[in-house]
């Protein structure tokens, strides 16, 4: 009864650190563009992305729900504040913009690991009543 309890609570963990999106930078998001600069880039966002923004010379990375862009400035609400808040940050402070995308390949990954898990329990389950 032990072993259920530990592969359900490895199963828990897995999936909560499990995610089918993933953040992308804007150069690998469709349609892609290599060196393209960050005025071009934004184009690709939709209102309501979930982004991460790196400042160029701090570094410092915020997450936020894009807006618009408007006059050389992103705009957008900070993730998790207030609706009646929007930020804004120039464009030319902007070091890379990543956005939440769906991610094929982690989803499929988390789908296997979950049958997996599944084809275990089950195994497990199939020898424990065979050994009675």
């Amino acid at each position: 009864m032990e072993n259920f309890r530990l592969i359900g609570i490895l199963l828990f963990l897995m999936f909560m650190g499990s995610s089918c999106k993933t953040y992308k930078d804007l150069d690998r998001v469709e349609p892609r563009a290599a060196d393209v600069p960050i005025s071009e880039q934004v184009e690709k966002l939709k209102r309501g992305d979930a982004i991460k923004v790196y400042e160029k010379i701090s570094g410092r990375a915020t997450d936020l729900e894009f807006v618009i862009v408007e006059d050389g400035i992103l705009r957008g609400f900070q993730a998790g504040g207030s609706k009646s808040d929007l930020m804004s940050i120039r464009l030319e402070d902007i070091g890379k913009i990543e956005v939440k995308k769906f991610n094929i390949g982690k989803t499929g990954l988390a789908i296997g690991a979950v049958y997996a898990v599944a084809l275990l329990v089950g195994f497990t389950a199939y020898l424990l009543s065979i050994g009675d």
